[in-house]
């Protein structure tokens, strides 16, 4: 069975451009409006890799890492942000908007590929 990425993502077109290329890549994809979406969805099935915002309703993309860790989950994070943050977590990788598809794709396989801790 493919990999699954979980995107959480509140902006509908990069939601669904974010979606289209991990498809297109191979990939199972999972798709949440927030947060706290993206928690409930990792309850019903834990994904390989999550690419989250950093800024989204209810429930932001640091808030949701650190819920995820507190729960025992080290999946890998690819997180995106149009604001100039600085994240050291471990197991996430950054990548600021506007980004390269590329990028997102190169991220999420190094995140597939990364032995488990």
């Amino acid at each position: 069975m493919p990999p699954l990425v979980l995107i959480a993502e509140d902006e509908v077109p990069l939601r669904d451009l974010l979606a289209e290329l991990l498809v297109m890549e191979g990939y199972r994809v999972r798709c949440a409006v927030d947060g706290q979406e993206a928690l409930e969805l990792f309850a019903r099935e834990v994904p390989d890799v999550v690419v989250s915002n950093i800024t989204m309703p209810r429930m932001d993309g640091i808030t949701l890492i650190h819920r995820l860790r507190d729960d025992g989950h080290d999946v890998p994070v690819v997180l995106v942000s149009a604001d100039e943050v600085t994240v050291d977590l471990p197991g996430v990788v950054l990548i600021a908007k506007p980004f390269d598809l590329d990028d997102i794709a190169s991220a999420v396989e190094r995140g597939i590929a990364r032995p488990s801790e």
